[in-house]
């Protein structure tokens, strides 16, 4: 027997009777749709409704799978297919996400469940900072012009863990400098991680950052710079990572341009495709 049937016929195939239910993509009607064991993750973890008004005409799981769409496919909301929930209905609990501050929350429970699938802790120690200009493509709304990236629209201030997990995101107009958005992120994110102790940024983060943020407790900045001479791409330590996190976050369509007015809903795009990822790590056998 040839080392590729051997291999096809091994207990490693992960098409087994028990796993095929599992992967089975059949009854999904969009590649963006939750698979089952997506929907039992998050479903604990969504807003419970008040139990008052008329029973629900569209169940929640259809009603997120059409929120997925237009973030993953990044198209307006009145352009959803027929076959999903009205736009309308989509937009109301979208809203109902973002405003009640709800993505946050399941952002954050899903990291901690993912990094202790990983074998760490479930709370990190360490967290990458860098800021990423967009440009705005929303009618109205905070923007400004970032004259190094030549970019007129908005500044994503991002922290992500060791492993590229996206712990903390604010959106800025992007004439904020890195440093000056950074220093309220990191206050966002020792709430959500009290446990973090070191903090990795590159050279844009200046001496009142770092006075910002060591102040008063034992956090340390360290300040990862690029080799004066190298040319070209150069990989540098540990920052790669968020890096690597912004390319995978951005295959979501909708993050290409920043589309939305007020800035949170901005901010709540980005732990959206953050919870997507996050979805599919988890259920991953």
């Amino acid at each position: 027997m040839s080392a590729r049937l051997e291999w096809m016929n091994g207990p490693s195939l992960v098409w087994t009777a028990a796993n095929r239910p599992r992967y089975d993509r059949r009854s999904q009607r969009y590649p963006s749709d939750m698979t089952n064991d997506e929907w039992l993750t998050l479903e604990p973890l969504l807003p419970v409704a008040e139990g008052i008004g008329r029973p629900r005409t569209y169940p929640i799981r259809d009603i997120m799978n059409g929120i997925r769409y237009v973030q993953r496919y990044g198209i307006p909301w009145d352009a959803m297919p027929k076959d999903l929930p009205p736009a309308s209905l989509c937009y109301d609990y979208w809203r109902l996400l973002t405003d009640g501050g709800h993505m946050d929350r399941i952002n954050h429970h899903l990291v901690m469940r993912d990094r202790e699938k990983s074998g760490k802790e479930a709370s990190p120690t360490l967290a990458i900072v860098d800021a990423q200009a967009v440009k705005c493509d929303a009618p109205q709304g905070e923007r400004g012009y970032d004259a190094a990236k030549q970019v007129l629209g908005r500044k994503r201030h991002l922290a992500v863990d060791s492993d590229g997990r996206l712990l903390a995101v604010m959106i800025t107009p992007a004439n904020v400098q890195d440093q000056e958005g950074g220093i309220p992120l990191v206050k966002r994110l020792v709430r959500l991680c009290p446990w973090i102790k070191t903090i990795v940024v590159d050279g844009g983060y200046k001496a009142r950052f770092i006075e910002a943020v060591q102040a008063g407790t034992s956090r340390v900045v360290e300040v990862v710079v690029r080799p004066q001479f190298g040319k070209g791409f150069v990989l540098l330590p540990k920052r790669w990572r968020i890096e690597q996190s912004i390319g995978a976050l951005t295959v979501s369509r909708r993050l290409k341009l920043d589309y939305d007015t007020l800035l949170h809903i901005s901010a709540a795009a980005m732990l959206f495709a953050s919870i997507t990822r996050l979805l599919a790590s988890i259920t991953m056998k």
